[in-house]
């Protein structure tokens, strides 16, 4: 009887230690499903970006955390002929490139078998950079074609920003042709403005953003290169008057001649990607409005009248 009892006590021990191993089973992987769920809101994405980008990809990336805590991005600053490449073979799972993809590129996306969304959410610009004690006071486009082309000008120094879109924008805007282009390129941005402040015959060309970013950088060691460059003024056209400046109405009206629009690629269905595009057009657009790049859109705002 005793044994009968303990065989019987022993045998409902183990349907007990069975049943819990089966519901902690069922337990973890439902967890482990849970985490790993994407959505618009939630998980972890790369997004690779134009490297002048960076500093406003990452204080986007930082919001939008901040809004939805169980999103990450992590931004992977590069060369802009590489940032779409990244997002091609999947190695990131969107991009933020500073204008227009070219025509070579058109072609090969439309080739790919899954195409990709692109979605405009900010405008930069193009800006030509020369010492303060420079006499000129503006420039127009068609004076920057000839400055910096085959038919340039003698006793100036052309520089211009090593990067593959700002070439192409130029070449678009002034009707040359990239073979002609005559121009020099520094080690890096830092060189070019130090170059600019210490040559009254420079003329530089760079992205506004990448101006900003790396005035602020050199900020931490002088303040010599902030004093001693400036930006010229643009127009379309010598007849043209006024030129302006690429202050954040113009850019965000076009009058600029130089405008430039950031676009968000990213592939549909992925469902984070989609979610932090969504957010830069539209909450995202306040960062923008507090940035040197302009919106792309206005973003709407709310008087409460007591």
């Amino acid at each position: 009887m005793f044994l009968k009892k303990s065989a019987s006590q022993k045998t409902s021990f183990n349907i007990i230690k069975a049943l819990s191993l089966l519901f902690l089973c069922f337990f973890l992987v439902n967890c482990t499903r849970q985490q790993d769920e994407e959505t618009a809101r939630s998980g972890r994405m790369a997004l690779a970006v134009d490297r002048q980008l960076s500093v406003i990809a990452e204080s986007q990336a930082e919001l939008f955390n901040r809004y939805y805590p169980k999103a990450h991005i992590t931004v992977m600053p590069v060369s802009s002929n590489k940032t779409l490449k990244l997002l091609l073979d999947r190695s990131v799972r969107a991009a933020l490139i500073d204008g227009e993809t070219d025509p070579a590129e058109d072609v090969f996306f439309a080739q790919q078998k899954h195409q990709l969304r692109r979605e405009p959410i900010a405008h930069d610009a193009l800006v030509c950079v020369v010492h303060s004690n420079n006499p000129l006071r503006t420039i127009s486009v068609e004076e920057l074609g000839e400055l910096f082309f085959t038919s340039g000008k003698t006793g100036v120094t052309p520089l211009i920003e090593n990067d593959y879109r700002l070439r192409s924008l130029l070449v678009a805007k002034t009707g040359k042709k990239v073979s002609d282009l005559r121009a020099w390129t520094c080690g890096g941005n830092k060189e070019l403005i130090m170059r600019v402040s210490a040559d009254k015959k420079a003329f530089a060309l760079l992205f506004r953003s990448s101006l900003d970013k790396t005035l602020s950088d050199l900020a931490l060691y002088s303040k010599n290169e902030q004093q001693n460059t400036k930006i010229l003024p643009l127009s379309r056209a010598s007849s043209d008057v006024p030129a302006c400046l690429p202050t954040q109405q113009n850019m965000f009206e076009g009058t600029y001649p130089l405008v430039t629009t950031l676009y968000y690629v990213y592939y549909p269905g992925d469902a984070l990607a989609a979610g932090f595009g969504a957010w830069l057009g539209s909450s995202g657009q306040k960062a923008f409005e507090r940035s040197s790049f302009a919106p792309y859109r206005l973003v709407e705002k709310t008087i409460i009248l007591k």
